[in-house]
């Protein structure tokens, strides 16, 4: 189990005599200053800016324990430092330190498809009780939060529980999404450079011969055994697309090329992988630069998380937590 130290009170001890009302008086002003200073500083001067652009995701998460009713919160995963997304620490967040990197309160906008939903108050706890509920803060706000279609395993992650989609929340009402990001397919071309991209990165392969789930031998799989499962496009001509390698013969957890790998192909048609195990939250132009960010969901065994992308895909910033 993770615990945070409470960050709740500040202690500050003086021994002043009390004949020497001037030094009380002068104490009494430190103290009502520093406290203060606290208050306003506190979360945000560790940024360096007075109110940085954050991005978090609205969740549905499953009781931690048999029997616990579901809970929706909100957990702050990136924020903007300059030119820069960053993450806030996740998987080390064990101490006050840590605690006060956090937002102490936020009125978020959540978000979906280039829409604004609605408005949701979160507050950061005094301790995060579990590793899988780093970041998380409590809705304190009295509406419902919105919810954008029906529970489903498809966004259960790890746990593998019905829960509802996860939904982006920002700082800012940006919400919009000017680069225009839809489903799509992909061409006969486009398919054919992915699948070579797919091969240059995962030339051996290994796997079990049909009907021996006990022998691993070399596997020369074949182009019709990497199939695209989902593609995105961008009005600026850019693409992702997920592609799966099957069918995995042996027994136990497959190997990681045999997981879903995600490929952004730019307009000129090059084809670079981005990463694995994930699947596509939303995308929107969080911090009004004109351009959309991409974020992600962290689908793996024992680990959850986001990734986000952008300035055309090469850079990102990483929030992560195991579940146990």
């Amino acid at each position: 189990m993770l615990r945070g130290r409470s960050r709740g009170t500040i202690h500050l001890h003086s021994r002043v005599r009390r004949s020497n009302t001037s030094s009380v008086r002068a104490t009494s002003i430190v103290i009502r200053f520093a406290m203060f200073a606290w208050l306003v500083t506190g979360c945000w001067f560790v940024f360096g800016q007075a109110k940085p652009i954050l991005v978090g995701v609205l969740e549905d998460n499953p009781g931690h324990f048999s029997g616990e009713p579901h809970y929706r919160a909100v957990r702050a995963v990136f924020y903007k430092e300059g030119e820069q997304w960053k993450a806030f620490p996740s998987s080390d967040c064990t101490d006050q330190d840590c605690l006060q990197k956090y937002p102490q309160e936020v009125i978020w906008t959540i978000t979906f498809d280039g829409r604004q939903l609605g408005n949701v108050t979160g507050r950061t706890p005094e301790e995060f009780d579990f590793y899988s509920s780093v970041g998380q803060q409590v809705i304190i706000s009295k509406d419902i939060p919105p919810a954008v279609g029906q529970p489903s395993r498809e966004f259960g992650g790890f746990l593998g529980q019905p829960v509802y989609r996860p939904l982006i929340a920002v700082s800012q009402p940006n919400y919009r999404d000017p680069d225009g990001w839809k489903p799509a397919k992909l061409s006969a071309g486009a398919t054919l450079a992915v699948r070579r991209e797919f091969r240059k990165r995962f030339a051996k392969v290994t796997n079990c011969p049909k009907g021996r789930s006990d022998k691993v031998e070399p596997w020369p799989y074949e182009d019709s055994n990497i199939s695209v499962q989902k593609a995105y496009a961008s009005q600026r001509g850019w693409m992702v697309a997920s592609v799966l390698l099957a069918p995995y013969r042996c027994d136990g957890p497959p190997d990681e090329l045999f997981a879903m790998q995600w490929f952004v192909i730019t307009p000129q048609q090059e084809v670079r992988w981005l990463d694995s195990n994930m699947w596509l939250v939303d995308a929107g132009d969080y911090d009004h630069d004109g351009k959309s960010e991409l974020v992600f969901v962290i689908d793996d065994y024992n680990r959850g998380g986001y990734r986000l992308f952008y300035d055309d895909f090469r850079q990102r910033a990483v929030f992560e937590f195991s579940y146990h």
